[in-house]
This record gives C-alpha cells, sequence and structure tokens, in this order.
C-alpha cells in the first residue's frame, strides 16, 4: 500500500515523507531529481523507492504503472524558481507533469492531494481562495494558475475522485537549505546575519503569510486521509500576515537571545536597500490567505513562535 510524493527529497516533499513515517507508513515512493544538495533531507527517512523525473513524462509514467497497490499520490514537486525566464521549462514541470499524476490517481481511483500557491494572485488585494482575483505575475505563478484551470475545468469528470489542492502561501521550517535565493525569508534572513551580520531589508513596504512547512504536511495528511475537505481548491497560510521587518527583527532578537550576536537594538543590524527593478516586476508585496478554513487555521496558527522555534534550530545546527 504505497504513496507517491513527488518532490519528495526537495523542502516541503521531505517534510510530507517525515510525516508519513510518523504516522506509521513508511511504503513511500519518492519522484524527484538527482539533485546532490537534496540529499540530505532524504536522512532518517523512511521509504521504498525513488523515481528520477528528469528521465520524462513517458519514463514517468512507465514507472508509476509499475507501482503495485498505490493508495494516494501527494503532488508537491515543481520549479519554484520566480526568476526562471523559461516557459517551456516551467510548464512542463509544473503544468504537464501535473497533469500526469493527477490523470493517473483518476484512472487509478486513488486521492491526489497537490500544492498551489499562493503566487496566482499576484498582488490582487483580494484572496480568498476559488479562482476569482487571481493575477499572476511571473511564469511560475502562470503554472500554477493553469493547473489549477485544469482540476477546476475537469472537476465533472474527476468528481468521483478525491482530489485537492491547497494553494501554499510562504512556507518555512527545516529543510530548504539547498533552495537559496528560492528559500523563505526567515532562512534567508538568518544567513545573512550568519554571513555578513546585517540584514539587506528592501525600503518598500513587504507583509506576506507565512506558515511552517510541518503545519502543511498535517494539513495534506489530514486531507488524504479523511474526509474533512471536498475537493477544490484552498488557501494554505497562517492566517496572519507578518511584515519582512517583523521577520528581520524575530531573527534578530533570537539571536540575541541565545547569545550569537550582542544585544543591540535591532535596527543596528538592518541595512535597508532598494529593491532591484527585475525583481520588482514580478514580487508580491502583500499576501494574506483570506476565507482560510478554521480547521487550516487551528493548525497553522502560532506562526511567530513557530519561527523563534526554527532559528533556534538553525543556530544548534551551526554550532
Amino acid at each position: 500500500m504505497s504513496y507517491i510524493v513527488t518532490g519528495g527529497a526537495g523542502f516541503v516533499g521531505s517534510n510530507m515523507v517525515r510525516k508519513l513515517n510518523e504516522k506509521g507508513i513508511s511504503d513511500v515512493v519518492i519522484i524527484d531529481n538527482y539533485e546532490e544538495a537534496k540529499m540530505p533531507n532524504l536522512v532518517g527517512l523512511q521509504f521504498i523507492d525513488y523515481i528520477d523525473f528528469f528521465n520524462g513524462l513517458a519514463s514517468v509514467k512507465e514507472s508509476l504503472e509499475a507501482i503495485d497497490n498505490i493508495q494516494g499520490i501527494f503532488h508537491i514537486g515543481a520549479n519554484a524558481d520566480v526568476l526562471e525566464n523559461d516557459s517551456k521549462v516551467m510548464m512542463v514541470m509544473n503544468y504537464e507533469f501535473s497533469k500526469l499524476y493527477c490523470d493517473f490517481a483518476v484512472r487509478h481511483q486513488v486521492p491526489f492531494i497537490y500544492a498551489s500557491s499562493s503566487a496566482v494572485y499576484g498582488n490582487n488585494p483580494h484572496q480568498g481562495g476559488g479562482l476569482d482575483h487571481l493575477l499572476p505575475h511571473n511564469i511560475y505563478a502562470w503554472s500554477k494558475w493553469l493547473f489549477d484551470k485544469y482540476t477546476d475545468g475537469n472537476k465533472v469528470r474527476f468528481q468521483n475522485n478525491k482530489i485537492i489542492g491547497f494553494r501554499f502561501f510562504n512556507v518555512f521550517g527545516w529543510g530548504e537549505f539547498h533552495k537559496g535565493k528560492n528559500a523563505n525569508i526567515v532562512y534567508r534572513f538568518y544567513r545573512m546575519m550568519q554571513d555578513k551580520g546585517c540584514i539587506d531589508l528592501f525600503k518598500d513596504e513587504i507583509v506576506r503569510d507565512h506558515v511552517y512547512v510541518d503545519d502543511v504536511a498535517e494539513v495534506m495528511y489530514n486531507a488524504m486521509m479523511y474526509n474533512h475537505f471536498e475537493n477544490g481548491i484552498y488557501n494554505l497560510g497562517g492566517n496572519h500576515p507578518i511584515s519582512h521587518r517583523r521577520v528581520a527583527d524575530i531573527v534578530i532578537e533570537t539571536l540575541i537571545e541565545e547569545g550569537v550576536v550582542a544585544p543591540k537594538d535591532t535596527s543596528e543590524y538592518i541595512r535597508m536597500i532598494d529593491m532591484p527593478q527585475e525583481l520588482r516586476e514580478k514580487f508580491q508585496f502583500h499576501t494574506f490567505a483570506e476565507g482560510q478554513l478554521n480547521l487550516i487555521s487551528e493548525i497553522t496558527k502560532g506562526n511567530e513562535v513557530k519561527m523563534k522555534k526554527y532559528i533556534q534550530q538553525l543556530i544548534q545546527k551551526d554550532k
């Protein structure tokens, strides 16, 4: 009785595998590439096979068909580089592969739980779920928008199958070390402090809704195993937007409390900088998981405390 986790060596995917292991499930098949930087995320995880998606759609489809008794698919893998300029690469990875996994789940009548993204909202002030108020503003967001349209447009054909999408807001937590510039701002601010003793903060006001990676995995597990959610697309955030400035303060305050840096006013560790124009055109300045279900919000609450816990873990890792 196997569960498929696409992107299972990546940030959210490896935490999804860990969540399954914690729930007593070890028959997990991971689909990902062989990027060396991701391999440390696999340490301590229990799984039975690893499929390289880089061999292409036909190869992955053949590998899926060879797996016995699949119970469900967690589709998390994606190209999340918002600065990717090759639309063909992005659409194949995020749209064509998503269709492959979804159609496979429907043919085999197993649940399909997938990761969408809050990026589909762009800078629209209304971010209340569903297919309204969507303003994708980069090719990554368009790829996620297109697959949301696919699942919604085929909802009659898919009505006898569990198909649930979650629009991840800004996910933070353990396992994002390989993501570089695409890592959550909590980790990036922490690294700035460790590497150069200050945080570069854009002068523009940026307020984002963050969500802890373990909470994301818990919500997706619940969606797979129980009937708490009807088929559809749901916001998955912390339901509590936090400014980049506040995140910077949390990072610095935690480093001070842990004795890593000298006690000072947090502003002394912050350097205000201008945002590059090429980033400004593809950037979300405000996100908020409006209309989020109470069931999700109960799981994801308390994010400032969880950020501090995460920073403490990073400090221990670097000792």
